[in-house]
């Protein structure tokens, strides 16, 4: 659009572009119901068909091959109308018991003897996602070998962080103690590549301790004059995923909808250090300055309510929580 005049675009949406999901949704809408796909009330589906879709990728769940070579054929059939076409590459028909790799987890029966169907359903993180997380936070530590300590500590907080609360609700705990061995190894080559002239006993006392002071855990990798540390992988409890009831959606306005997605966000604050969790508890778990709830997926930094600079305290009734976009934006239009 230019000046309220449409002008027909000949250059198509990028893949993974911003709008591309957007635009997924939409010309998806109503795969479900095509595949005779019921849904109750409280989330769960009821039938003999499943499908989970996440923008253009989604996977359709029968109960036998026939079903599957079936709801192929349909859904080749239904994409058709649309203009779309199922990706040879990506498609296949597969068994349970051999499984499928789909939005980075791995789905797959395992045989069980203490079970009455003689298997079970395990959920884990993929062969490529955990190579992938491995493969950047090697490439972190090996990008700031050069820098001090806080920009290392930021980076891979950061990662860590984001990456072991996408994985939580599934099988992962294995996965998180490798990981963290990982960057036990890599926090001792940091140390040594920094001082290779002192003892490791030297480097020990220096870059490692007890930073989290709610866990009995001495080789903590820190910065002891900032208190600033990267927590591990194993610290991050398993939980199994809440069923989002019926057609919930964090965009529905209803004030009962918001409730429910604010009180099971707000189950993350356990994530964060005791006085963290004090202050969110005080903001209801809800960020200040735009009003959406701390955690719903971006990252929090704390505030000083009155800057430091102008006689403001480190008080617990000085900080406030805030999402990082929020707290740039305070700074900014303190300074214009």
């Amino acid at each position: 659009m230019d000046k309220n005049v449409f002008h027909e675009s000949e250059t198509r949406t990028p893949q993974g572009g911003i709008i591309s999901r957007l635009l997924a949704n939409i010309a998806l809408h109503g795969m479900e119901k095509a595949l005779g796909v019921i849904y109750e009330k409280s989330g769960g589906s009821r039938g003999k068909r499943i499908v989970v879709r996440y923008a253009d990728d989604f996977v359709i769940l029968c109960e036998t091959q026939e079903d599957a070579n079936k709801a192929k054929d349909e859904i080749i059939h239904w994409l058709l109308e649309r203009g779309l076409s199922l990706s040879e590459e990506k498609t296949r028909i597969v068994p349970m018991t051999e499984g499928f790799d789909f939005l980075g987890w791995n789905f797959r029966h395992y045989k069980v003897s203490d079970r009455k169907s003689g298997y079970k359903l395990l959920i884990k993180p993929s062969a490529k996602s955990i190579k992938n997380i491995r493969d950047k936070l090697r490439q972190i530590w090996l990008s700031n070998r050069g820098k001090k300590i806080g920009a290392v500590i930021t980076e891979l907080t950061s990662v860590v962080r984001g990456w072991a609360n996408y994985h939580r609700k599934m099988v992962a705990s294995e996965v998180f103690h490798e990981l963290d061995k990982l960057m036990f190894d890599r926090a001792k080559k940091y140390a040594k590549q920094r001082h290779p002239n002192k003892s490791d006993k030297w480097r020990n006392q220096r870059y490692f301790g007890r930073f989290n002071h709610d866990r009995e855990d001495n080789w903590v990798f820190g910065d002891h004059q900032t208190g600033a540390h990267v927590p591990k992988f194993s610290w991050f409890h398993i939980e199994r995923h809440t069923l989002i009831p019926g057609d919930y959606s964090p965009d529905n306005p209803d004030p009962d909808v918001q409730g429910w997605f604010r009180k099971n966000r707000a189950k993350q604050a356990k994530d964060y250090n005791k006085s963290w969790q004090k202050i969110a508890k005080r903001q209801n778990h809800v960020c200040p300055r735009c009003g959406d709830s701390l955690f719903n997926g971006e990252n929090i930094h704390k505030h000083h309510s009155t800057p430091k600079a102008i006689g403001g305290k480190d008080t617990y009734s000085n900080y406030q929580l805030v999402h990082l976009m929020c707290h740039q934006q305070i700074h900014n239009e303190k300074t214009q």
